[in-house]
C-alpha cells in the first residue's frame, strides 16, 4: 500500500478560525475521523451504546428533554437532575476510556436522541450524531479579500504579443503574492492559526484501538505490519493531538475483553 493511499483531508484552508472553546474545522474533522476509526476497529463501542445505554435513555421522561444540542453539564441539569441516567452513560464511557472526552459524551447523547426518533437509525447503528458542528466567526471581510489587478494593456507598436504576455504574467504574480501576504498577515493578526491539511487514516485506527479497545502497542504494531511500536506511538499521538484527545496512560489496567472486541487487520 502506498504511503498516501489512506490520507484524509482535515481542512481546505491553510489558516484556521476557532470558536471560544478552541474548536475549529480541523479539530472537528479529526474527531470525526477518530469516530469512523472506532466504527471500523471497535464496533462494540456503538453496539454497547445501543444495547446497554439506549434502553435507559428511552425511559427518560418528557421527550422534549431528550434534545441534546447543548453542553453535557447543561443537558444533565435539565434532563437528568437526579442522575438516574448519567451513571449508565459514564459506565459505558469508562469501558472505552472516554469519560474525559466531553465531546464524545455529547455525541453519544445526540446519537441516542436520533435513535429514539428514528428506529432505522438505531437498527443500522447510524452515528452521525457524533459529528460536531462548527460555527466560527470570519476573520476577514469580503472587501478585504477581494483581489484587484489592472494592466495598461498591449500596444502592438511598442511590444510584441509574447513579450506583453510575459511581462503581464510577471506583474500578476507579484500582485498575487503581495495580496496573499497581506491577507495572511491580517488573518494571523486576528487569531488565525496554521492548519494541518492532511493526516493518515491509519493513525486514527491506531488511536481507536489503543484508546477504546485497550489494545497494547505491540499488538497494534503486529497487526499493522510494523516491527517497531514507536511508529504506532508517534502516529496515534499525532492523531490525538489533531483531535484534541487525551490519550490514556499505558499503565492503565482495564478489564480485558474476550472475543473480537478490536480488529487489528
Amino acid at each position: 500500500m502506498k504511503k498516501d493511499e489512506r490520507a484524509v483531508c482535515l481542512t481546505a484552508g491553510e489558516l484556521l478560525a476557532s470558536d471560544r472553546n478552541g474548536l475549529n474545522q480541523q479539530v472537528a474533522n479529526a474527531r470525526w475521523q477518530l469516530i469512523l476509526a472506532v466504527q471500523r476497529k471497535v464496533p462494540e463501542f456503538f453496539e454497547r451504546l445501543r444495547d446497554e445505554v439506549y434502553p435507559a435513555f428511552a425511559r427518560l421522561p418528557k421527550p422534549d428533554h431528550r434534545r441534546t444540542r447543548a453542553s453535557f453539564p447543561m443537558w444533565q441539569s435539565r434532563s437528568d437532575p437526579d442522575r438516574q441516567f448519567t451513571p449508565i452513560l459514564m459506565t459505558w464511557a469508562h469501558r472505552f476510556n472516554v469519560t474525559g472526552e466531553t465531546w464524545i459524551l455529547e455525541g453519544a447523547l445526540q446519537t441516542l436522541s436520533n435513535w429514539s426518533k428514528f428506529a432505522h437509525c438505531r437498527e443500522n447503528l447510524e452515528i452521525v450524531g457524533f459529528r460536531q458542528l462548527v460555527c466560527v466567526p470570519g476573520l476577514v471581510w469580503d472587501h478585504e479579500r477581494v483581489f484587484h489587478f489592472e494592466d495598461e494593456g498591449w500596444d502592438p507598436t511598442l511590444m510584441s504579443l509574447p513579450g506583453w504576455r510575459v511581462n503581464t504574467r510577471k506583474q500578476l504574480e507579484i500582485a498575487m503574492k503581495q495580496h496573499g501576504q497581506r491577507v495572511q498577515a491580517l488573518v494571523k493578526k486576528r487569531g488565525g492559526v496554521p492548519a494541518v491539511l492532511r493526516s493518515s487514516e491509519e493513525h486514527f485506527d491506531w488511536l481507536a484501538l489503543y484508546q477504546c479497545a485497550n489494545a497494547p502497542l505491540e499488538s497494534i504494531a503486529k497487526g499493522a505490519g510494523y516491527g517497531d511500536k514507536t511508529t504506532i506511538s508517534k502516529g496515534m499521538r499525532q492523531a490525538a493531538k489533531l483531535a484534541h484527545v487525551c490519550i490514556r496512560a499505558q499503565a492503565s489496567k482495564l478489564k480485558s475483553h474476550e472475543g473480537a472486541l478490536f480488529r487489528l487487520t
